[in-house]
């Protein structure tokens, strides 16, 4: 007869399998026994204790009930734990795969130089002023250098003046992915972060209009006087005779190599170059001078001002053809032309000849602590590497710091390219400009660091520190965003015995400082929120979302273990049972073998 889920057997401790269930013992008397009448209905024996006795309770259920089909009993577990598995493997793709392609894809859209985008219009225009601050070398014995004392300085500053960087005259080049433009550096005097210094401080300097190829701006070292002391001894020594005569008609017969003016005058506003001369000295001098007049500040037809700065302030003085990014974002900022060229001509080699790097205003993202980052420096001719220093943290935004130096021509294979000569190189940490800009002027970092000790114990008064001198950089790997940086370079002059020349007869050798700059910003509040919103917060939302499939994926698989744990703990396999007969309720009874 067909017996229903709702009909029951009750079988007291007497019957043969309860006997068998007894006699098995404790543990035996957990397990459930599956009883098979024929190959449609089983029975399901469960031992229950009540308060007098032992009893079993059998229930058959034919195998077409759905609510307890044999099939879903046995593979729920395998069901559970092939979701389990589709939900980590897609919570590992998407983790690892999807959403970083999906974030890499917004990145690169969002980053690319694209006409009328919002970082376009931030890297034509950037919304905030640089940080740029100066300070001066002041010599304290000029005259005592003059017979041959070391020279001892003191450093005054920092001078703050707020950099507004531009972009103009902008073409873009869609065939090449490029866009050409000039740029525009205009300083602004800080009176308020300069306090207690105002400009107005005398300060005695070596006077580069005589030791070398003076410049309006020692930054882009455009040539000025052409026939001044340490050019005209290298290139034409010869003349040496004629220049110690101008020098002195040129600028009243001077006491030494040092000049004292008032620093604003030295650094914008102009110093006085008085060219009304008869004699013949003085006016071959002022022949060349006029010649370059253009680098100059022009007064009047015989007087101009030179200055360090004053003529680059508001110039367009370069032109630059970058990279976009719209078709690879790696490119972004690239410099492929300077000066509509593609490589330099003021070195020996084609390594150091090669324009390589961004233009320094903007860096491409996904970087990594492997990368070396490169940027073009076109004061210097040459391109600047910054290396992987460490991790760091900034305003709660992980990032990575790196760091650069001037590198050693005398022992790099690589940069002796940059050798004033072929037998003449300059010691570590030092790098002379005469071939890039006509002028014998050397950078170094600030207070030499990083340089030869030679060079720094020519001079009293320097005090190199890493945390003060260094150039570094630190930026947000996924965007490329620079949290803060700090360029910082100083500009010296040699001086040495020339013979010929009245004022230098007895000076020492020594690589004297004339002033170096802080050039630097840290990202502000408003960039920092921009950037935990709009990037660190969607990152964190799609970790969740990563997190959450492969948790789930997890408890699924292990709720599948644990099911099918208790499966095989909870049915008893019976090879040879006992028979049952029992009569209840008009059930008749039953005979079979026990099996799982």
């Amino acid at each position: 007869m067909m017996i229903t889920p709702s009909s029951a057997v009750e079988l007291n401790t007497t019957s043969a399998l309860a006997n068998y269930a007894t006699e098995a013992g404790p543990l035996h008397r957990n397990l459930c026994y599956r009883y098979f009448m024929d190959q449609e209905n089983y029975i399901d024996l469960n031992w229950a204790k009540t308060s007098e006795h032992w009893v079993m309770r059998r229930v058959l259920y034919p195998k077409s009930t759905k609510l307890f089909e044999k099939r879903n009993m046995v593979n729920l577990p395998k069901v559970l734990g092939a979701s389990g598995g589709v939900l980590v493997a897609l919570g590992a793709i998407m983790g690892f795969y999807g959403f970083p392609t999906l974030i890499k894809s917004q990145i690169s859209s969002m980053l690319a130089l694209k006409p009328g985008s919002d970082i376009r219009k931030m890297w034509e225009q950037f919304p905030e002023p640089i940080e740029f601050q100066i300070y001066i070398f002041n010599y304290t014995n000029p005259l005592e250098i003059q017979k041959g004392a070391k020279p001892v300085v003191e450093e005054i500053g920092p001078f703050f003046y707020d950099e507004y960087k531009s972009k103009h005259e902008l073409k873009d080049r869609e065939k090449d992915d490029t866009v050409l433009f000039k740029p525009k550096m205009m300083w602004h005097f800080n009176k308020e972060r300069s306090s207690p210094l105002t400009g107005d401080e005398l300060v005695t300097i070596p006077h580069v209009a005589i030791l070398t190829t003076c410049s309006t701006n020692i930054l882009v070292l455009t040539p000025l006087l052409k026939a001044m002391v340490l050019t005209v001894e290298k290139e034409k020594p010869g003349m040496l005779s004629l220049v110690n005569k101008a020098i002195k008609a040129l600028y009243r017969d001077p006491e030494s190599v040092f000049m004292t003016a008032p620093v604003k005058d030295l650094l914008f506003d102009g110093v006085v170059i008085n060219c009304t001369l008869t004699d013949f000295a003085g006016k071959a001098i002022c022949t060349q001078l006029k010649a370059n007049a253009k680098d100059m500040e022009r007064v009047s037809e015989d007087i101009f001002k030179f200055s360090f700065f004053g003529m680059q302030n508001g110039s367009l003085s370069s032109q630059f053809r970058v990279k976009r990014g719209i078709k690879n974002i790696k490119d972004i900022g690239r410099v492929v032309e300077f000066n509509g060229q593609k490589k330099l001509s003021s070195w020996s080699g084609e390594k150091c000849n090669e324009i390589s790097g961004t233009d320094g205003t903007i860096f491409p993202p996904f970087i990594t602590s492997e990368d070396k980052i490169l940027a073009f420096s076109p004061e210097l001719c040459r391109t600047i590497a910054v290396v992987f220093e460490r991790p760091t943290t900034y305003k709660g935004i992980k990032g990575y710091r790196y760091t650069a130096t001037l590198g050693d021509m005398s022992s790099n294979p690589n940069e002796k390219c940059f050798c004033p000569t072929e037998d003449t190189c300059l010691k570590k940490g030092s790098f002379e400009l005469s071939r890039c800009a006509g002028a014998p002027l050397v950078v170094t970092l600030p207070h030499m660091y990083e340089t030869d000790e030679e060079y720094l114990r020519s001079v009293i008064g320097q005090h190199p520190e890493q945390r003060k001198h260094e150039i570094f950089m630190e930026f947000e790997p996924m965007t490329g965003t620079p949290l803060g940086a700090r360029r910082r370079l100083q500009f010296n002059i040699f001086l040495h015995k020339v013979d010929k020349i009245d004022l230098m007869k007895e000076v020492p050798s020594a690589l004297l400082p004339i002033f170096w700059i802080n050039e630097g910003l840290e990202l502000g509040d408003k960039f920092v929120n921009d950037l935990n919103n709009n990037l660190f917060r969607t990152l964190n939302i799609l970790s969740g979302v990563q997190w959450t499939m492969m948790g789930g994926g997890l408890a699924l698989a292990a709720g599948a273990a644990l099911l099918h744990y208790k499966k095989r703990s909870g049915f008893a396999t019976v090879s040879n049972p006992p028979a049952l007969a029992a009569k209840s309720n008009g059930i008749p009874s039953v005979e079979g073998s026990l099996r799982y």
